[in-house]
């Protein structure tokens, strides 16, 4: 009896993709696969892609010729927002065997398989049933697992292609959440909630509809989730319920018999702004002005200061003129923000923005993304040495550092190293901090 057949997959991009990497992987395993690392020889090697930007758009590209060069017989297949968009683009790619679009995912490695079985001339395994719901039993190779709560966007942002390649706003039920938190909160001590556009959970289910605070409290609820962490959600949808939750995190172990599920949300939000200047934001068509942001970051780390709190900014947006890139530089600077994911404006076929007059130079958009992020650098280590002295509840991760210690990542989105043994990896801890390295703490076990 021959060797199983090998399947290689690349994830890039989004939280959302690595989730849905994560169930085609379980799906290959249910068909008799084994799965192989994206640099070895492989039967079949996947593409989940993204296109933000050009530069995801190129390294699709770049990873389906690699893989025609390392196995000349395999299946090359591409899936994800690029393949969603531009399959035509795709196709002038004569590495690539296969194209297929997000809605394709939950059948891809069943239609991968029977093209891998033409090919080679060889029958389809034999088959183990998977779920309807496709509930994955781990997330492999991460010690903090990712949910997928909520699917597509039906927000208009000039530059955004989302809408476009992953339709409307689509929550996931419920009981569904709660069912695949308890599948993996037994082998994953923190469970992080994924979407496009989380802040609007719910709104498409049948009354009752939960909110998103709904379904929080229903996850922390839940016995052995260990903690529990949001992704990026919008300005808006940061309610003062959802602020309660947020700021009642960052508990010491061991956790309040009394009161289980109070503080395992983490002391993070991720606020996208993209710029902080109004002009700008109506040209982006964004559904938000700079006093209402403003006030919403600086309430927060009003009442909790350690509450780490991360903005997207996109840098060279048609139109930007030195004035206003200089107004989001301050008013960046002005904010109580721990870190920034700064994106260069790129051209999207399809979008709004691409279309519009004054595109910006891209050495200028080069320029101010290096300076964004030099001011993000600063804030980042201003955010931490305030942590200089506190006790932080750390998820324990691999590798360790090079000084042979432990590496962990704290519930407000903080490096912590410290010295502890090997069987802390994959637990929650708490750890004194004594001192910021660079851009990493330091700190002892209690």
């Amino acid at each position: 009896m021959g060797n199983p057949p090998r399947v290689a997959i690349k994830t890039l991009g989004c939280k959302l993709n690595q989730y849905e990497s994560e169930q085609m992987r379980e799906d290959f395993l249910a068909l008799g696969f084994d799965v192989a690392g994206f640099d070895d020889p492989a039967d079949v090697y996947l593409i989940n892609s993204c296109t933000v930007t050009h530069r995801t758009d190129r390294d699709t590209r770049r990873l389906a010729r690699q893989a025609r060069r390392r196995e000349p017989d395999s299946l090359v297949v591409v899936t994800g927002c690029y393949a969603e968009l531009q399959p035509e683009a795709l196709r002038r790619i004569g590495e690539i065997d296969l194209i297929l679009g997000n809605d394709d995912k939950p059948r891809l490695a069943r239609i991968a398989a029977e093209r891998l079985a033409e090919k080679q001339g060889a029958p389809v395994s034999p088959v183990s049933q998977r779920e309807p719901d496709r509930l994955i039993h781990t997330f492999s190779g991460h010690t903090r697992a990712f949910i997928k709560i909520q699917n597509g966007c039906d927000a208009r942002c000039a530059y955004c292609t989302i809408p476009l390649a992953r339709g409307p706003s689509r929550s996931v039920p419920r009981e569904q959440v709660l069912r695949q938190a308890n599948l993996l909160a037994a082998s994953h001590p923190e469970l992080v909630l994924v979407g496009v556009h989380i802040g609007r959970y719910g709104l498409d289910l049948a009354e009752p509809r939960p909110s998103l605070v709904d379904l929080v409290r229903n996850l922390c609820d839940l016995p052995d989730l260990g903690r529990l962490r949001l992704s990026s959600i919008e300005p808006r949808e940061v309610t003062p319920e959802l602020t309660d939750l947020v700021c009642a995190g960052g508990r010491c172990l061991p956790p309040d018999p009394e009161r289980p599920a109070l503080g395992k949300l983490c002391r993070h939000l991720h606020i996208p702004l993209q710029s902080g200047c109004d002009a700008t934001l109506e040209r982006m068509g964004r559904p938000y002005r700079r006093d209402l942001y403003a006030e919403l970051v600086r309430g927060v780390a009003a009442r909790e200061p350690l509450v780490s709190i991360g903005a997207d900014v996109i840098v060279g947006f048609p139109g930007e003129t030195a004035e206003e890139f200089a107004q989001t530089v301050e008013f960046v600077r002005s904010l109580p923000l721990a870190y920034l994911h700064v994106f260069t404006y790129s051209e999207r076929p399809g979008t709004a923005a691409a279309e519009m007059p004054d595109q910006v130079n891209p050495e200028v958009r080069k320029q101010r993304n290096h300076l964004l992020r030099d001011l993000s650098e600063q804030k980042a280590r201003r955010f931490a040495e305030a942590a200089v002295g506190q006790r932080l509840e750390v998820v324990v991760e691999t590798p360790r550092d090079e000084a042979g210690r432990l590496l962990g990542i704290s519930d407000n989105y903080l490096r912590v190293a410290f010295d502890g043994p090997d069987d802390l990896v994959g637990k929650l801890v708490a750890v004194e901090v004594e001192s910021l390295e660079g851009m990493q703490l330091a700190g002892r076990l209690p």
